[in-house]
């Protein structure tokens, strides 16, 4: 898909919801047909460097709203320039067991 095609889609969602925030017969009937939504709380953890101006690495933890680490992704930056990539299953269960106890999460 490119990004032209997701811009000009971004554009009329972003025009439909200036609509709906003028009329609220057509904002609850909107919310109503919404088919379902899912919370995801993403956690960035700046991990402990030797030379932070050098380089610094973090994790950005992804918690459903039971407070449970669903997803996880690991960045690291040398001298401005970065990468990011996603934990595979065992990385993402030892990040669990260090973590998850440590993060809490109340959503009412």
């Amino acid at each position: 898909m490119s990004d032209k095609k997701i811009e000009n889609e971004l554009k009329k969602r972003i025009n439909q919801f200036k609509k709906l925030l003028k009329n609220d017969d057509e904002r609850e009937n909107f919310y109503n047909n919404i088919c379902g939504s899912e919370i995801l709380v993403r956690i960035e953890i700046f991990l402990p460097s030797g030379n932070p101006e050098r380089y610094y690495d973090g994790l950005f933890l992804y918690l459903n709203d039971e407070g449970r680490i669903v997803n996880a992704e690991y960045y690291y930056n040398e001298g401005g320039e970065g990468a990011i990539t996603q934990l595979d299953d065992k990385s993402l269960e030892v990040v669990r067991e260090l973590f998850e106890d440590e993060l809490s999460l109340e959503i009412e």
